[in-house]
Parts: structure tokens; sequence; C-alpha cells
């Protein structure tokens, strides 16, 4: 019988933890895929100086701008410079962030030349340069094209990336699987389609590794984690505790008055540490004394949690959406607290006119105190 309750427990923590482990499978996958090109690229370090010496210096210059339909930069797109005549480039560069390129030439050709442009996930671009553009740019330099829009490509990878979002979707809602192990599972079912599947069919390429690093903020990641660990720290001095229980000695026993007393407590906790992790601390003692007094307890937890989303939109770290935001557009503490307290404020006030009428039938119903 113990054998078999421990073999048992094994395959239910195995399962629990079996994304955590697929996902760490395809990161050492991935990071065993980077590791021969760049021990290639450091192996002789003589023979990649003596190619940088051999090459010529770029006396022109083509730079543009690449665009997607809804003017979002294009990144890591390929382009290359071409003659009509000829399927070799004699030139190639990838777009930056900002979907920015630029490419260099040593000489000009005497004919047209092409710029064609290439991405997995969107429809082929050539740009013609005729005689009158070449003439330019022997005379500048440089020749601007201007911003280039590519347009969508539905390839196979898009069908895949949609499959596995939604699936991730399902998982969390049904509660197959905890949230972030079903993040991370669909993390590493994009990586293996992208290196299996794309090494055999390009249109099943979604995103290398490299790139995904890149999606991770970490400013944003290390907040949250020093938030977590002072929150920690603040839960075992019982402060949350103290503050419920001084709220009934205020409200003197009226369910209303202490309503708008810890939906006041948990905005302003909301506001200076993360939403999530204050509800978690107020709803245990928020149950006891709804219990204690005789009410439902969503009576006073339904609106701490409206008024923990309220209120944690005052400052920048109140809820992870604004620390993105704030990470993404420059955005500081003072502005958001400057910005937005007057509306959260408002929004308050209203929000509690609101609980009052729509539970007004238990605030009356309720018990006049207990000691």
């Amino acid at each position: 019988m113990i054998i078999k309750g421990n073999r048992q427990k094994g395959n239910n923590l195995l399962r629990r933890n079996a994304g955590l482990l697929f996902f760490l499978g395809v990161l050492i996958l991935g990071l065993l895929m980077i590791t021969p090109a760049a021990a290639v690229s450091a192996s002789d370090p003589g023979e990649n100086r003596q190619e940088s010496e051999d090459e010529q210096p770029a006396e022109f210059v083509i730079v543009g701008r690449l665009l997607d339909p809804q003017e979002q930069p294009v990144v890591e797109a390929l382009i290359q410079g071409t003659f009509p005549a000829i399927q070799e480039p004699f030139a190639e560069t990838l777009s930056q962030e900002d979907g920015s390129w630029q490419l260099g030439l040593a000489e000009l050709p005497a004919k047209d030349m092409q710029v064609i442009i290439q991405d997995p996930h969107f429809e082929e671009k050539t740009i013609v340069l005729g005689q009158d553009d070449l003439q330019q740019l022997r005379e500048d330099g440089v020749f601007r094209t201007g911003e280039t829009i590519l347009e969508r490509k539905i390839t196979p990878a898009f069908w895949v990336a949609t499959t596995v979002f939604l699936a991730v979707i399902a998982l969390i809602a049904l509660e197959k699987l905890h949230s972030t192990t079903a993040a991370l599972a669909g993390f590493s079912a994009i990586f293996l389609v992208s290196y299996i599947g794309g090494a055999f069919n390009p249109g099943l390429h979604i995103f290398s590794f490299e790139r995904g690093l890149s999606y991770i903020n970490w400013e944003v990641i290390f907040l949250i984690l020093g938030m977590m660990i002072l929150i920690a720290v603040i839960e075992n001095t019982g402060i949350f505790q103290w503050l419920a229980f001084q709220s009934y000695r205020l409200s003197r026993g009226r369910i209303w008055l202490l309503t708008i007393i810890l939906m006041s407590i948990t905005a302003i906790a909301s506001a200076l540490l993360d939403n999530f992790t204050t509800m978690l601390l107020m709803t245990p003692i928020s149950m006891q004394i709804a219990l204690a007094i005789g009410v439902n307890p969503l009576v006073l937890i339904i609106p701490e949690v409206l008024a923990s989303n309220v209120g944690g939109i005052s400052t920048l770290v109140g809820t992870p959406t604004n620390i993105l935001i704030g990470a993404y557009a420059g955005i500081s503490f003072s502005d958001f607290l400057v910005n937005q307290t007057g509306g959260v404020i408002l929004a308050l006030i209203g929000m509690a006119a609101f609980i009052l009428f729509y539970y007004r039938k238990q605030y009356r119903s309720s018990h006049e105190g207990i000691s």
C-alpha cells in the first residue's frame, strides 16, 4: 500500500510539472543550438579577421524602413541586393528593432539593380532601382527608399501559433493545468515547431530562440519579484489583519460603513502593492468578519475586489499592466500618480455609491454588532 501510494504521488507530481519539464527541455535544446554557432564564430578569430580585412568598405548606402499593415516595425527581415540577370545576392542585411535597414555597396552596377525583401511572415517585396536612382546614389552616396509596407502572409506558422494560443487559453480556463505551466508548455511548443518543423518547411518558422528572449521584459520580472519579497515580509507582521479589525472597531458594527472602510484600505494597499497579493491578504480576514456578523462574505469581498482593481491603476506598481505600460512607454511613478489619482478617486466614489445601493438589503438585515 505504501509503495502504491508513493507511486501515485509521484505520478501526480509528474503530471503537475509536465509543462515545466517540457519547457526546460526545449530551453536546453535552444541553448545547444546556439552554442555551436557561437563556438564556430569564436574558434578561429584569425580567419574572421582575415575575412573582414578582405571585404571592401561600402561607398554607397541604400537605406529604408519596413512596416507591417498596422504600421509596426518589421524586425529581422532579410534585405538582399541583386542584379536582374543574376540570382546570387551581392549584398544583404537584416532590418533592426525599429524596422530600419541599411544596405552597403562597394560599387554600383552599370544597369538596374533590385532590392529584395524577404520575411517568413510577409509577402516578398522587390524594389527596383533604375538608372535615375543609381545616378542619384552615385552623386549623394545615399539612396532612401522611404517606408515600405509589407503585406502579411498567412503561413502554416500562423495556424500553429493560433492553435497553441487557443489551447493555452482553454487549459487555463478549464483549470486542467496551472496557468504558469500551461503558458510554459505553449511557449515550448512554439519553439519545437519553429526549430524542428521549420527545418523541413520554412512556412512553419514562427520565431527563433534569440527573438523569444527579446520578448522578456526583465525590468518587470525583477520589479514584481522584489515586490513579492517585500509583501512576504509585510504579511508576517500581521498589519492587514490589524487594519481589518480596526476597520470593524471604527464602523461600530455598521456593515455599510465597514464596507466603505475596507474598500478604502484595499484601494490604498493595491496602489502601493500588487493588487492580486493584496486580495489574497484581505480575503481571509474579511471572510472571518463577515461570518462573525452573520452576512454573506461576498458583501465584503466583491467591493474589495472592485476597489483593488480601481485603486491599483493609480500607480506604476499597482498592477502588472501598469508596470508593462510604464516600462514600454517610459512613464514614471509620479506621472501615473499625478494623472491617474483624480480619476481613481471619482471612480471609487461612484463605485461606493453603487455598492451601497446594490447590497442595501444585506446591510439592513445584518446584526448590529459583535463583541
